[in-house]
C-alpha cells in the first residue's frame, strides 16, 4: 500500500530531484535547487514546531505536506516562517496528475513549480472539509491513549504472505512512554523530536512523524501492561537525548597516534524534556510456517522478522 511519502518521492523524482530520507524528512536535490519535505497523513502541533527548528539552517525550500486538516492560524505561521503547506486537496490533485501521466518537464501549475518559484499564496489554503483535526483530544478524562492503526488485517496478511506464510495474526497494544525534547545546541541551532521508551523491552527510538491518538480502536486487540515505570523511563529518555546532544557538540580530531575530543561548552538550557504520558502502540504479531514478524500498525514498518527453514539459511 503506497504511503503519502511514497507519492512525494515519486513526485520529486518526476521533476529530476535526487531523493534521500534523513531523520524522517525527504530531501530532494538537483543542480539548481533543493527542497526538504515533512510528510504525514496526520500530525501533531509538536511535529510542526520540530520541523521548523530542525530545518532552520536548511538553505533550500521547505514544505509541510499532510492529509489532515490544519488550522488557518498554523498555515499562516508556516507561511511567516517561509514554509509551504500542501494540504489534502492539493495533494489529491497533484497525485492524480502524476498517475495520469500529465506531469512532464513542460507542465505548469504543479506544487513543486510553485515551491521553486517561491510564490506564496496571499491567503492560506482552506482546510479540506473532510480533513481530520491535527490533534484528537480524549473524550474521557482518564481514557487510555492509543496510536490509531492504519494497517488492517488484510494489509498485514498481504505483507506476510510470502516469506513467513502467516496463519496467525494478533494485534497487541504495546505501552510506550513519550517525551518531547528540545536541544539548544548553540545560539543558532536547535533540534527537537519525540523519544519513545518501550515500557516492555526498554527499547528507545525517536518518533518523528505525527500520529493520531484515539481512546479506542475497533479491531480486537490485547493490551500488554508496562514493566517499566515512568521514573525509569524518564532516566532512559534523558540518557538518550544527552547522547544525541553530545553528538552535536563533540568534535573528534585524529592526530595519527591519538584522538582528541573537543566539546563545546554546554548551555544552561541545553536540554529540555517534557513528558507526554503513556500511549499504546498497536503492533501486529504474526506467526507463520516460515517464521514470525512484528509489524507497526501505524507506519507499516516491520519491527522484527525471524525466519526458519531454507529462507533463514540463505540469509
Amino acid at each position: 500500500m503506497a504511503t503519502l511519502k511514497d507519492h512525494l518521492v515519486e513526485l520529486l523524482e518526476s521533476r529530476r530531484f535526487r531523493v534521500e530520507e534523513k531523520h524522517g524528512y525527504l530531501y530532494g536535490t538537483r543542480d539548481d535547487i533543493s527542497v526538504v519535505i515533512m510528510a504525514a497523513s496526520d500530525m501533531l502541533s509538536d511535529d510542526i514546531q520540530d520541523f521548523i527548528r530542525n530545518v532552520g539552517d536548511f538553505n533550500g525550500r521547505k514544505v509541510v505536506a499532510s492529509l489532515s486538516g490544519m488550522d488557518e492560524s498554523v498555515q499562516k505561521h508556516l507561511q511567516e516562517k517561509g514554509i509551504h503547506y500542501w494540504g489534502r486537496e492539493e495533494m489529491e490533485h497533484e497525485i492524480g496528475n502524476l498517475h495520469l501521466g500529465s506531469l512532464s518537464e513542460e507542465a505548469t501549475g504543479s506544487l513543486l513549480e510553485e515551491v521553486i518559484s517561491d510564490e506564496f499564496p496571499q491567503t492560506p489554503t482552506e482546510p479540506h472539509e473532510q480533513a481530520v483535526p491535527i490533534i484528537v483530544e480524549s473524550t474521557e478524562e482518564h481514557a487510555e491513549q492509543i496510536v490509531k492503526p492504519t494497517i488492517t488485517l488484510e494489509d498485514v496478511r498481504y505483507l506476510a504472505r510470502h516469506e513467513i506464510q502467516g496463519y496467525r495474526f494478533d494485534l497487541e497494544l504495546i505501552p510506550h512512554f513519550l517525551f518531547h525534547y528540545l536541544l539548544n545546541i548553540d545560539d543558532k541551532r536547535q533540534r527537537a523530536g519525540i523519544v519513545a521508551v518501550n515500557a516492555l523491552t526498554e527499547h528507545i527510538e525517536t518518533w518523528r512523524w505525527g500520529f493520531e491518538l484515539v481512546d479506542s480502536i475497533d479491531t480486537p486487540s490485547s493490551k500488554r501492561e508496562p514493566k517499566v515505570d515512568e521514573e525509569r523511563a524518564v532516566e532512559m529518555a534523558r540518557d538518550a537525548v544527552a547522547k544525541e546532544y553530545r553528538s552535536y557538540v563533540e568534535t573528534v580530531r585524529d592526530f595519527g597516534h591519538s584522538e582528541i575530543i573537543e566539546r563545546s561548552k554546554p548551555r544552561p538550557d541545553a536540554m529540555v524534556i517534557e513528558p507526554k504520558g503513556l500511549v499504546y502502540l498497536p503492533v501486529w504479531a504474526v506467526e507463520g510456517k516460515g517464521g514470525a514478524m512484528l509489524v507497526n500498525s501505524s507506519s507499516g514498518k516491520i519491527i522484527s522478522e525471524h525466519l526458519h527453514g531454507p529462507e533463514a539459511k540463505q540469509g
